[in-house]
């Protein structure tokens, strides 16, 4: 963590984990988007630095899928409310495939020797952690989002 880009890395993490944490809690869509947007451009930027290093075509995998991840979550202004079933479904079904593929990162890091700091994956779970808890409260409660 001596690394100047570790601590770059370490504390837009932390700054995007929290504004997404932020917009779950208050039901505030465009803080909640936008730490999940941003905070998938970190593996970007990280895998694509492992990928100059060894063309291993796993990051190329995980670069696309992070970026699959940023672009539904761009925060734009939604034009449906909850009483829009397809688009409620859908938002439940983006939020798993999200929850998914940073549970996943997280197992990556966490259990292979990828030489990416134990902390990177603390984080893809504390997204993954975010997202279920939106998730099961959509799913229990009838909440409106601002």
């Amino acid at each position: 963590m001596n690394n100047p880009s570790d601590i770059l890395f370490t504390a837009a993490g932390i700054a995007f984990i929290l504004m997404s944490l932020y917009g779950s809690i208050k039901l505030k869509r465009t803080p909640f988007l936008l730490g999940i947007c941003l905070f998938s451009f970190l593996p970007i930027i990280g895998e694509s630095i492992a990928y100059s290093a060894d063309q291993s075509i796993i990051h190329l995998t995980i670069i696309m899928a992070f970026i699959a991840q940023a672009i539904l979550t761009i925060p734009t202004k939604p034009n449906y409310g909850s009483d829009n079933l397809a688009a409620t479904a859908i938002a439940k079904k983006i939020g798993l495939a999200i929850l998914i593929t940073n549970a996943f990162q997280a197992y990556l890091i966490l259990f292979f020797d990828l030489g990416v700091p134990a902390l990177y994956g603390y984080f893809h779970i504390a997204i993954s952690l975010i997202l279920l808890y939106t998730i099961i409260k959509s799913v229990t409660e009838k909440s409106q989002w601002e």
